[in-house]
């Protein structure tokens, strides 16, 4: 069984390896979840390699275990087609940024289905637009983690047991797991 670690969600603006690493470092974190871009906004900023490796070998050196946290607005279950669109290329956005900075996985918030008569859609869609992401990813790469929301209006993971649907939904895929908010 893997070890367990205690960590937290760490500030990155200034840098990941300067910033992030340096208050994992004070806060005595084991693992640490970062923003590799605005988490309140559509933009997919392209990262510097030289940074990523520098931040990649720090941690590694360090022993310490990275989560990127996607963008609050991934809402895959929208059926607005610019939200659910936009959604599709932030999360694969942040799945990508996790394999250049190192990172474990991407965790994304479950969405909602917004209105009781989208929601048998919603499934659909996030079957038939994530799928494809997921199949490309390699064996090596990060996996995605679904993060359930507060279970207001039609939130698609109101209880752990609706996480199933989400699973079925994504075909049990193995790069897909859980990640649950304290």
């Amino acid at each position: 069984m893997a070890s367990r670690r205690i960590g937290a969600h760490v500030p990155a603006s200034g840098g990941l390896a300067k910033r992030a690493l340096g208050y994992a470092e004070t806060i005595g974190a084991e693992a640490i979840q970062v923003f590799v871009s605005n988490p309140r906004g559509w933009a997919t900023p392209e990262g510097d390699q030289v940074a990523d490796l520098k931040f990649r070998e720090l941690a590694a050196e360090r022993n310490i275990s990275t989560w990127v946290h996607a963008p609050f607005l991934i809402n895959l279950g929208s059926p607005t087609e610019a939200t659910y669109l936009n959604s599709l290329k932030a999360t694969s956005f942040a799945l990508k940024r996790s394999a250049e900075i190192g990172a474990h996985g991407a965790v994304i918030h479950t969405g909602s289905a917004v209105d009781a008569s989208h929601v048998e859609k919603a499934w659909k869609q996030i079957h038939d637009g994530m799928m494809p992401i997921l199949d490309a990813l390699d064996d090596d790469a990060p996996y995605l983690l679904l993060e359930p929301t507060a279970g207001q209006g039609q939130s698609l993971c109101r209880t752990l047991e609706d996480l199933t649907h989400y699973l079925e939904s994504l075909e049990y895929h193995p790069k897909v797991g859980i990640c649950l908010d304290t």
